[in-house]
């Protein structure tokens, strides 16, 4: 309805400058203002996150990929001819609670854990808890620099229950060098979401290579001694098919070792 449109437009320019640190001209530039694109990506955001909280149980379609300790345990399975890797983190600081969701929904703040990454930026704002990011890194299977854009969210589900969805879906981008047709195989809503988006120079003279993110997602609880980190990742990495999956299934497994070192950075004083 028009009524839930302006809501959703209802936020504050001024308060997306201060959360993203930039300035009121780039904020309005970014903005969404057309009610339909605002209202697919919700839609397309809610699968995201209902894919998340189902593949984040412990079902019986997991294996048991390495158990790095008793607080770190890593499980693979197949779903829909694609790898899905969980993680289960225990992060024994409660206190750390705000500040690893704050840290999460800083584009730059993978840089912080992640010995690939280069640097993350906002390509579209609907509100302040959404948008879609465009993130850099070295790739693992190339020598160059990769990219990806997803569609970002943060969901409060609870006052110590907070879950944070990625989701790539086929973003009209000026690329010559990456035109697959890309079609999400988990989240069935984010393959009508084809917003156009304004790109940099070097994605524009074809010299970036283009990863996709098929489900991406946090699951972080606030328990009484320590947080509870679910780990949700499945990508598709847009490479030869001659590269084996086991080889892919590394690569995510060293993704998934970046964030083990959350835990880390926020071990108790």
């Amino acid at each position: 309805s028009n009524e839930e449109s302006k809501q959703l437009l209802s936020v504050g320019i001024e308060e997306i400058e201060q959360l993203l640190s930039i300035d009121s001209e780039e904020a309005e530039h970014l903005l969404c203002t057309d009610p339909e694109e605002i209202k697919q990506a919700e839609d397309v955001a809610a699968e995201a996150l209902a894919h998340l909280q189902y593949h984040a149980k412990d079902t019986d379609d997991y294996y048991l990929y390495s158990e790095e300790d008793e607080g770190a345990i890593i499980y693979f399975k197949s779903f829909n001819g694609i790898d899905i890797g969980k993680l289960d983190l225990i992060i024994p600081n409660p206190d750390s609670y705000n500040d690893i969701i704050n840290m999460l929904c800083d584009p730059n703040g993978g840089k912080n854990f992640d010995d690939s990454f280069i640097k993350g930026s906002i390509a579209r704002i609907y509100n302040k808890k959404f948008g879609i990011i465009e993130q850099r890194h070295s790739t693992y299977f190339r020598s160059w620099h990769g990219y990806y854009h997803a569609l970002a969210k943060k969901f409060e589900l609870s006052e110590d229950q907070t879950a944070l969805i990625l989701v790539s879906s086929d973003i009209k981008v000026q690329d010559p060098k990456n035109t697959k047709n890309y079609i999400n195989p988990i989240v069935e809503s984010a393959n009508s979401f084809k917003p156009e988006i304004d790109t940099e120079e070097d994605i524009r003279n074809g010299k970036l290579s283009k990863t996709y993110i098929n489900l991406v997602g946090f699951l972080i609880e606030k328990e009484l001694d320590y947080v509870k980190m679910t780990y949700i990742i499945s990508v598709d990495a847009n490479v030869h098919w001659i590269i084996p999956s086991a080889a892919i299934r590394r690569g995510i497994y060293n993704k998934i070792l970046d964030i083990v070192k959350i835990r880390d950075l926020f071990e108790k004083e």
